[in-house]
């Protein structure tokens, strides 16, 4: 991402306004982004007693009754710790 500042403007007071909105404008888009990607990846663990059903491989819980992270690897669950 980059900031690009006014080359030309009709007066000083022109180029800070036309600077400030830039500014505004790579800020927003900074925010819109960081609000994307903290959407994206967060993602907190579903907590169950039991198992999901049908898990895919990669699929993670943590397990309240051993409480451990479990993920499926396709074959079995395995603890994310010991």
């Amino acid at each position: 991402m980059m900031l690009r500042l006014p080359i030309a403007a009709t007066s000083v007071a022109d180029w800070m306004r036309r600077a400030a909105m830039a500014v505004n404008n790579l800020m927003t888009n900074v925010e819109q982004q960081s609000s994307q990607m903290e959407s994206r990846y967060h993602c907190p663990i579903p907590a169950s007693d039991n198992a999901p059903d049908n898990p895919e491989k990669g699929q993670w819980f943590f397990n309240k009754t051993s409480q451990k992270a479990m993920m499926w690897d396709g074959t079995q669950w395995q603890n994310l710790w010991e």
